[in-house]
């Protein structure tokens, strides 16, 4: 009985991990009757934002424009899709996100050395966290010029790569970062402009398309589920052979 015992119990720690199965959200045609739009952070800027029948990658996508009438301003907005609701308190804690979009960015004058950044947005409890994929950057001559389309991708985001973002500001928040095991969350995307000595009527657009997000829970052992199972099979083993001594 002791042999059957310790076989029971050696057996327990050979389980196999069970993967709970990634949530995929995705997106290719930004019907913006699926989202909501942040309160956008405005200093010196007009700005506007549509869903754009042709200027996808291919068809529709989300279009959004800039002008800085003195060459000087900014402008961040975040657009949340509501379909894409994820909770960890019942699907799992969050191991770590993959996210990618394909992106065009745009101006209409002279530059070198545009930033051009992909920031995959958490809301949670009404609070906006942002993480920033880095993509090509934009160099223009007369006239200006656009990126064209580019894949802007990162995989493994975990917690601490999101950072609060105050829209009534325009400023992050440090150190403060979304619960990968909290309560509910919505996920969309950001889209910060910075011009900054341009020319009068200075313009930016950026346009996003195929935004792909993927949220791998933790795994969990199996073992877990079966141990207390496991130990109550262990005591009645135990039990049958005192009763036979």
């Amino acid at each position: 009985m002791r042999r059957v015992g310790f076989v029971f119990a050696s057996a327990l720690f050979l389980l196999p991990i069970t993967a709970l199965a990634d949530v995929i959200f995705s997106d290719g045609t930004f019907n913006l009757a699926n989202y909501s739009e942040s309160t956008p952070f405005v200093s010196g800027t007009v700005n506007s934002f549509q869903q754009c029948a042709s200027c996808g990658n291919p068809g529709t996508a989300l279009q959004i424009n800039t002008t800085a009438p003195t060459g000087n301003g900014s402008y961040s907005q975040g657009f949340i899709n509501n379909t894409f609701a994820y909770n960890p308190l019942t699907q799992g804690t969050i191991s770590s996100i993959s996210a990618s979009a394909d992106k065009n960015l745009g101006i209409n004058y002279a530059g070198t050395g545009f930033g051009n950044t992909f920031r995959p947005t958490i809301e949670q409890d009404g609070i906006f966290y942002l993480a920033a994929i880095p993509g090509p950057t934009l160099n223009t001559g007369a006239g200006g010029g656009s990126t064209g389309y580019n894949t802007i991708s990162r995989s493994g985001l975990v917690a601490t790569d999101f950072q609060q973002y105050d829209f009534t500001t325009g400023s992050f928040i440090a150190l403060i970062h979304p619960n990968f095991a909290g309560d509910a969350m919505l996920f969309g995307l950001t889209q910060i402009t910075q011009i900054v000595g341009g020319p009068t009527n200075a313009a930016l657009f950026a346009e996003y398309d195929n935004l792909h997000l993927d949220i791998a829970p933790v795994p969990e052992p199996a073992s877990l589920v079966l141990f207390g199972s496991a130990l109550a099979g262990l005591g009645l083993v135990r039990r049958r052979k005192r009763k036979h001594v």
